[in-house]
């Protein structure tokens, strides 16, 4: 089942984050950082999220036997970041799932649950960024139709810069 998240579901959010962190960042994030994140700051934060999320972003989650299972966060793109999509441009900023549900088609339907949800309010283009490492997210989000463009920014995580490359769904 897919949901809106809500407050009770913080503390599920906040562990899930930290193992799917440690899973699909492992080969290229340090090992130190990934084993430092800390579920209960990650629960807090996204709590405070939650209580204050802006009128236009969306939290999804899927769940089994009432268990999140994954999440994924949308909203408007950022106008400073991506000027060059339009003003009614949106980006899914995060898709997470359980590393034990990978390959089960859960990631692959939350997600289009989520930029269907983005497509109905009238948001377009749409665009993900992924990290240039991590090269499983690539092939799923190319797989549902986005595109590289060759935009990218950095990010920084643990210390190090890291690349991120912007996806745009192909119409």
């Amino acid at each position: 089942m897919i949901r809106p998240a809500v407050s009770r579901d913080a503390r599920a959010i906040g562990d899930l984050k930290v193992r799917a962190w440690q899973e699909a960042y492992a080969g290229f994030m340090s090992r130190d950082f990934l084993h430092g994140l800390d579920p209960v700051r990650e629960a807090d934060e996204w709590a405070e999220y939650l209580a204050e999320i802006p009128d236009e972003h969306r939290l999804w989650t899927a769940q089994e036997s009432d268990v999140v299972v994954g999440f994924c966060r949308t909203g408007p793109a950022d106008r400073d970041q991506d000027p060059d999509l339009g003003p009614r441009a949106a980006e899914v900023y995060g898709l997470y799932i359980d590393p034990d549900r990978i390959g089960t088609g859960l990631g692959r339907q939350l997600f289009a649950y989520a930029v269907s949800d983005l497509e109905t309010r009238g948001y377009g283009p749409l665009c993900v960024y992924a990290y240039v490492p991590n090269t499983p997210a690539l092939r799923f989000y190319e797989r549902a139709g986005f595109r590289p463009d060759d935009t990218t920014r950095t990010d920084e995580e643990g210390g190090i810069e890291l690349l991120e490359t912007r996806l745009v769904k192909v119409s």
